[in-house]
């Protein structure tokens, strides 16, 4: 993406911006005198940290911010309009027509109870005088052109019928109904999986290159706005430190803080044998010892205890197949990643393998021992063996209770301490995630999110597991905090020798992470084998599909082409409907899976011949 010319009249140009909120007594200054512009049919990147003044900076654009919020600024203008002088319902009408805003969540951002069509068409004949079947019409374009395969199945669809990523590509939809001269984005592709983040670069390359939108793009990860961004800002505690063209802001970053940030960031071709990465300004070159188990391309060299074995595992959910015969196996001291899309079936497998629900068919089996598919039937030290990590801390930490007795219950439970013993080893437990033991008198809500999910972690270890499960544990996290986590986890792995089985949807993080790799289409192991390997190849047509959509050297329209997929009879290869390889082979017969290299899996007739 090439850079912009010099701007002559921008869109937005916010000059001497300064946001600060009140409360408990004091003034906190979360912006602090920052000025960017953003032209015609450019994309601007604001890029920082949780708490760097991003969201605040979008927000005092739109003019969302609270009350006891206080802007200051020469000049807060768009299109040459001051935005500070416009009334209430001049407001409102610029926000429906003009700017429009994307977020994070996408399914908070729609009304459960209308039908993706009814929150599209309310939008344009509220803004624009038009009959009812035109403006379904319309919506049905709009759908097209955020690359809805079906719109007018997806029109009669509610938000909960949509995956995270058709329920973004709605949002987005309705953000652009009205042509807007802006959009703004806030961390809109954060929880989305790679194939589906390229395919939103790709809309937004599209309204850039055939309306001429501008675009506000706020996010942590530095991958998506080099890949969709003209220009980038970076900001920190409230500051802007470095600004210029995005590509040469990041392959050479001049700010001490730009380059943390970039160090942080796992790449492709990095794994955790080249050593640990920066977690602050200050990067860590030196190369940690590989584990003595492992070989050069991250194999076993020697024989190792199976931590979990699984064998035909099936699942259905009211008749629909989700996982089909899956089999699996995780060595101690190993970690296994597991990619795919969503809806592939990766967490359903997790909490088959923990026990939180049991297959509709085929055994799980931990150390040798064919366990109960619920964990309530499970013995006590096979409890106490596998423990889980989550996505969000929020939603697993009790917010009424102190972090030591948190930490506290599982150590008594599943370790069987003395309650005297208790507090020491919470201590310990904190000092082993790099929180003060102070922390254990705090409550999950005066934490960050990375403290709140070092936290889960330190409680997953309470009980000494032999397997742990973690599913997406840092794709919410900052880059610096999320080099923290997996710098961590490596670190506990080592001393514990624990068996990981790591879910993500960020190939580069499974790359760091991973010494073998699973990946996952529509309930199916479509191809499995050494971290090298897999990212070598040669890959299955889907496993290649989502390392281009992970690097930013590809196109990004390459995944979202293939995207719209063609029926395929149940006795064929599942993935044929999507892969621009298949042939009507691939169409009657589900491909075996064949060893193309020692240890090296592809279910695929067109790549294990």
């Amino acid at each position: 993406m090439s850079s912009s010319s010099p701007i002559s009249s921008p869109v937005l140009n916010v000059e001497n911006l300064t946001v600060s909120y009140r409360g408990a007594g004091r003034i906190h200054r979360a912006v602090d005198d920052i000025s960017l512009r953003i032209g015609q049919g450019e994309a601007l990147g604001l890029v920082g940290e949780s708490g760097s003044g991003k969201s605040s900076v979008a927000l005092a654009v739109l003019r969302y911010l609270p009350r006891h919020a206080r802007v200051e600024a020469s000049q807060l203008a768009f299109e040459n309009r001051e935005i500070r002088d416009l009334s209430a319902d001049q407001l409102r009408r610029l926000r429906g027509d003009r700017i429009a805003a994307v977020y994070q969540h996408p399914g908070s951002a729609l009304n459960p109870s209308m039908t993706i069509g009814g929150q599209i068409t309310e939008t344009l004949l509220r803004h624009r005088p038009m009959h009812h079947d035109d403006a379904h019409a319309r919506a049905a374009q709009l759908l097209a052109r955020v690359r809805v395969a079906n719109p007018e199945r997806v029109l009669r669809l509610y938000p909960h019928e949509l995956s995270g990523g058709m329920q973004q590509r709605a949002n987005i939809a309705i953000a652009i109904a009205l042509d807007p001269a802006l959009l703004v984005m806030d961390e809109p592709t954060t929880a989305l999986d790679a194939s589906v983040q390229s395919e939103i670069i790709a809309i937004l390359d599209d309204l850039r290159r055939e309306h001429r939108t501008s675009i506000l793009l706020i996010s942590h990860d530095i991958n998506l706005i080099r890949r969709s961004c003209d220009r980038v800002s970076v900001m920190q505690s409230g500051a802007i430190v470095e600004t210029g063209v995005a590509a040469q802001v990041f392959d050479n970053p001049r700010h001490a803080y730009t380059r943390a940030l970039v160090a942080a960031v796992p790449t492709l071709d990095r794994t955790k044998r080249a050593g640990r990465l920066a977690e602050d300004a200050s990067p860590v070159e030196t190369a940690a010892e590989a584990p003595a188990i492992h070989g050069a391309d991250g194999a076993s060299t020697r024989p190792r205890d199976i931590a979990v074995c699984c064998r035909g595992i099936k699942q259905s959910f009211g008749g629909q197949p989700v996982l089909h015969g899956i089999d699996l196996d995780i060595a101690a001291g190993e970690t296994f990643g597991l990619i795919g899309e969503s809806g592939s079936g990766k967490s359903t497998l997790a909490r088959i393998v923990t026990g939180l629900q049991p297959p509709t068919a085929g055994r799980v089996e931990l150390f040798g021992k064919t366990v109960a598919p619920l964990v309530e039937r499970r013995l006590a030290s096979e409890r106490r063996d596998v423990q889980m990590v989550f996505q969000s801390p929020d939603r697993t930490l009790n917010p009424r209770q102190r972090i030591g007795r948190i930490l506290g219950r599982p150590l008594r439970r599943l370790a069987g301490l003395p309650r005297r013993a208790v507090p020491q080893r919470v201590g310990d437990l904190l000092a082993s995630v790099r929180l003060a033991r102070s922390t254990s008198e705090q409550k999950p809500g005066t934490l960050s999110g990375g403290q709140r999910q070092r936290t889960a972690i330190a409680r997953a270890f309470a009980g000494l597991p032999r397997l742990v499960v973690l599913d997406e544990p840092t794709s919410a996290l900052d880059v610096s905090v999320q080099a923290t986590v997996l710098n961590l986890l490596n670190d506990l792995q080592k001393s514990k020798d624990t068996a990981y089985l790591f879910i993500s949807h960020d190939l580069r993080v499974v790359r760091y992470m991973a010494d073998r790799i699973g990946v996952l289409y529509r309930g199916r192991l479509v191809e499995t084998g050494s971290s090298d390997q897999i990212f070598a190849g040669p890959n299955h047509p889907y496993t290649q599909m989502l390392l281009e959509a992970s690097s930013h050297d590809g196109p990004a329209a390459t995944v979202a082409e293939a995207s719209p997929a063609i029926e395929v009879g149940a006795d064929g290869c599942a993935f044929a409907g999507r892969c621009p390889l298949a042939d009507e082979a691939c169409r009657a017969a589900e491909p075996m899976t064949r060893e193309v290299a020692p240890g090296h899996f592809i279910a695929c007739w067109k790549r294990a011949g």
